[in-house]
């Protein structure tokens, strides 16, 4: 029997998908056969339990961020990182919705997991690949939706740079190498979700010793990326390297004063260098908590004062002719942004 629920949540209850229904304090009120296989737990086990029972603290802020947006009557969807009972670490795309009944407020959780998501259907594994690399990086930022817009457009400028550089003979490359580093740019910041929320979005000056956390987060998002790649019996990144370099590499500097290993010019990979471009281009235009948003020829001009200390020279060159070329005047540069 299921534990004193209503008859309406008892039917989501019989779905295939793994299924949690919590009360207005996101307590546990009951969970459904696949839940307990998925999770390896017990059903009497889960019951009474909060929904960070599961909790690998691997995402330090996932749990109080979804809890604020329940709390606010909305939905919330994302990717958990938790613990088995077996100690393994599993990885899941959650959807939790409130829904109310007799003026009480229910959260139904319905659970797949990353593996489930990833293996069905093989003849969509790259696109599958794809929506699961946006939902790992978007979950990763779910704090701030500047930010997770930010995400976004930094993929699709890279896109439409290696597909401008690729008709250039000095940067002609593997069609599978360019796709990679378009698809592997949208996690450059995963490493963020370690970093607490007091320092990310500090509308104010970094004292040193912030500046150094901030500075972490690319050797966090390399543990994370590894952390989940090791833990899925179902082989999500075909080349873990490109993305390795992109999460860990995008803050080096062209001069060797960046971080966190301090590489100075061909050093640092091509697609880091590349991401490096894309990734403070947009920052620069975008309007963040501690700066207003730069004009699309202010943030050029600072490109091209960085050409040869910040930024590959010859990359940054290409850069700007290929977003002129690609917007045709400032104008229709903005509308990528907005």
């Amino acid at each position: 029997m299921y534990r004193q629920i209503s008859n309406e949540l008892i039917y989501y209850l019989k779905l295939g998908d793994a299924v949690v229904i919590m009360d207005e304090k996101q307590v546990i009120l009951d969970v459904n056969i696949p839940y307990e296989n998925m999770t390896g737990n017990k059903r009497q086990t889960i019951i009474g339990s909060t929904a960070e029972f599961l909790n690998s603290n691997l995402q330090p802020m996932m749990y109080k961020s979804f809890k604020d947006i329940l709390k606010d009557g909305k939905p919330w969807s994302g990717i958990m990182v938790n613990i088995k009972k077996s100690s393994e670490v599993s990885y899941s795309f959650i959807t939790i919705t409130p829904i109310k009944i007799y003026e009480q407020i229910y959260y139904v959780g319905i659970t797949r997991s990353v593996d489930q998501l990833a293996i069905e259907g093989n003849n969509q594994r790259k696109e599958e690949q794809k929506e699961l690399y946006k939902v790992l990086a978007l979950s990763s930022e779910i704090r701030d939706t500047g930010i997770a817009e930010h995400l976004l457009r930094v993929q699709r400028l890279t896109e439409n740079f290696l597909l401008a550089l690729n008709e250039q003979e000095k940067y002609s490359f593997p069609v599978a190498y360019r796709d990679k580093i378009i698809q592997y740019s949208i996690l450059h910041d995963i490493g963020k979700s370690g970093v607490p929320e007091s320092i990310l979005y500090k509308p104010g000056p970094l004292t040193f010793y912030e500046r150094k956390i901030i500075e972490m987060h690319p050797l966090i998002g390399v543990d994370v990326l590894y952390k989940i790649s090791d833990g899925m019996t179902y082989k999500l990144f075909d080349d873990i390297a490109i993305a390795s370099n992109i999460i860990k590499y995008h803050h080096e500097k062209w001069d060797g004063t960046g971080y966190p290993e301090g590489l100075k010019g061909e050093a640092i990979p091509f697609e880091a260098r590349v991401i490096a471009i894309v990734d403070v281009y947009d920052a620069l235009v975008s309007k963040r908590s501690y700066k207003e948003s730069w004009s699309a020829n202010e943030a050029l001009s600072y490109l091209q004062e960085q050409r040869g200390l910040h930024f590959d020279p010859l990359l940054v060159d290409a850069f700007i002719e290929t977003v002129i070329d690609f917007t045709m005047g400032e104008d229709k540069l903005f509308e990528i942004h907005c």
